[in-house]
């Protein structure tokens, strides 16, 4: 048994649902035990941290930052890549990262998606978030949206199915920056975003528990991405939303699943390799060694 604690909302909630209604984990030999859940992003990694809970999801780099200062984490899979992040404004308002100068942007500074992006902005556009741009502090990525959409803020830092609800509520919602595709396109890799980190004294005191979660996790993410309407109507309830909307989440292209189980050598390398560019750039204190992997 495993205790895993998730977020209150977002897209984990599609693969907890799957993964309850099919279990592959207990297929797998391992008992994913949803304990508990959270709003607040900051209190989510601290209790983390602190070892209140075995399993948790979150940003793969935020991760590797806690691992580092010394916290016995263990990196399991990766589930996407920052492509799903994305900055939304209403029509009429900013439309690219360019015109986010003199502007105010929410966004969760305790994110590893804000480092992440405030590492892009100064090195592929030469703005400096913090000095150039207003930033304001969120508690999560849905009140973002929702600020934005109250015309609190100019810009806000979000990903689905937040943007789709949004959407759905707002027409003038616009996603005006993909995070994902600008590392892409100026850094030359796909960089790694959410992914699944295990305490290391529960990895030493069930031998191969963290290979069956990320089989486990594996099986969860090809099986939702296969059955895509049954996944969606699972969840919505849950979620609160239309199935619609969250369906759109996925076929807009804006929230995408690809399973990357640290077992596997070319994931393995990938994280590594933006591991490498992270300390490079000082976002990271410095290399990650094989120890931070399952």
């Amino acid at each position: 048994r495993v205790r895993y604690v998730t977020f209150a909302t977002g897209y984990n909630v599609v693969l907890n649902e799957w993964m309850a209604a099919k279990r592959y984990d207990l297929k797998r030999g391992v008992n994913i035990d949803v304990v508990n859940s959270y709003s607040s992003v900051s209190n989510y990694y601290n209790d983390l941290t602190a070892g209140t809970f075995d399993l948790g999801i979150g940003s793969w780099d935020t991760f590797a930052q806690r691992y580092l200062a010394g916290v016995p984490l263990k990196l399991v899979c990766t589930i996407n890549n920052y492509d799903i992040l994305r900055v939304v404004a209403l029509e009429g308002g900013p439309a690219s990262m360019k015109d986010l100068t003199g502007k105010t942007l929410g966004a969760t500074l305790s994110s590893g998606a804000y480092r992440i992006m405030k590492l892009a902005a100064r090195d592929f556009h030469q703005i400096e978030l913090e000095k150039q741009v207003k930033v304001q502090n969120v508690e999560s990525p849905a009140a973002a949206v929702t600020m934005v959409m109250g015309g609190a803020i100019d810009a806000g830092q979000s990903w689905e199915p937040n943007i789709s609800v949004g959407e759905s509520k707002e027409p003038k919602l616009r996603s005006i920056y993909n995070l994902g595709e600008d590392f892409l396109k100026n850094a030359g890799f796909a960089m790694p975003y959410f992914g699944f980190a295990l305490r290391k004294e529960i990895a030493e005191k069930y031998p191969g528990v963290g290979q069956k979660i990320a089989a486990s996790m594996t099986d969860c993410i090809n099986g939702v991405m296969a059955n895509l309407d049954e996944a969606v109507n699972l969840a919505a309830p849950k979620m609160k939303v239309d199935p619609a909307v969250l369906k759109k989440a996925f076929t807009s292209g804006r929230l995408v699943f690809r399973p990357g189980a640290m077992t596997d050598s070319t994931s393995r390398k990938t994280v590594k390799s933006a591991a490498d560019y992270l300390t490079k750039n000082q976002v990271l204190s410095k290399p990650l060694d094989d120890g931070f992997f399952i």
